[in-house]
């Protein structure tokens, strides 16, 4: 289980990015962050994935703190990266074998797990050519898939549907689903309310950098819409 207590953030001083943010992410469940832009998803995230310093709080996965036993956190967490540029001197091929070798995952397990992946979102001509000559929403792809080889815990995804194709946007809800299978978890940001509604059993309301609700979907016995729940928790 991923565990977020009383996390505060500062870009510059007295302007306060994130304030005592607390949520989880129990194994086996689906956690949609959802708020509109520049309320502190992708913040979260990256304080999440060690990407920025903690000033304040703390982070766990399963016994690990990201604080004390950072190497050991990192190795169970994998995300899907919003800045492609900082490797199109790499081919795909070239990229997806990088993101093995530094999970120290073997040939046959790479191969295992790359293949049915690169036939999903149809990539395999793609994956000999520089990333960048490549579009969004190819690289998208390649990302995706190399996000998985470690099989992760904890599978990291900010605002993943954009650039995508209908036909990847679905395969990619069924491998976010298909992580409930065998008690993976996985936390994504968004502020599209449809993509929440259909994937998520757990939505946490962004507003001004801390988490106004928790909704959990599957317990709602008065059918009310997470558009209305959502349009009360900000207003």
């Amino acid at each position: 289980m991923l565990q977020v207590s009383n996390l505060s953030f500062h870009y510059q001083p007295n302007v306060p990015v994130l304030t005592n943010l607390t949520f989880s992410v129990p194994d086996g469940e689906i956690v949609g962050l959802l708020g509109k832009n520049g309320v502190g998803k992708t913040t979260t995230l990256k304080l999440i994935l060690g990407l920025l310093p903690i000033e304040k709080g703390t982070i766990t996965l399963e016994k690990y703190s990201l604080d004390t036993h950072p190497l050991q956190y990192k190795k169970r967490i994998n995300y899907v990266s919003d800045n492609h540029e900082i490797y199109n001197n790499l081919t795909g091929k070239e990229y997806l074998n990088f993101i093995a070798d530094m999970y120290e995952v073997s040939t046959e397990t790479r191969t295992k797990i790359y293949a049915p992946l690169i036939k999903v979102f149809q990539v395999e001509k793609y994956l000999n050519q520089p990333i960048k000559k490549l579009s969004h929403g190819t690289k998208q792809k390649i990302a995706i898939i190399s996000s998985l080889v470690n099989d992760p815990q904890l599978w990291v995804l900010d605002e993943p549907m954009t650039g995508l194709d209908v036909e990847a946007v679905q395969a990619l809800k069924k491998l976010i689903k298909s992580r409930k299978d065998s008690q993976k978890s996985v936390l994504f940001s968004s502020h599209i309310l449809e993509i929440c509604e259909k994937v998520c059993d757990k939505v946490a309301i962004m507003q001004s950098g801390t988490i106004k609700k928790t909704i959990t979907l599957h317990e709602n016995p008065l059918n009310i819409t997470l558009e209305d729940i959502y349009i009360e928790s900000v207003t």
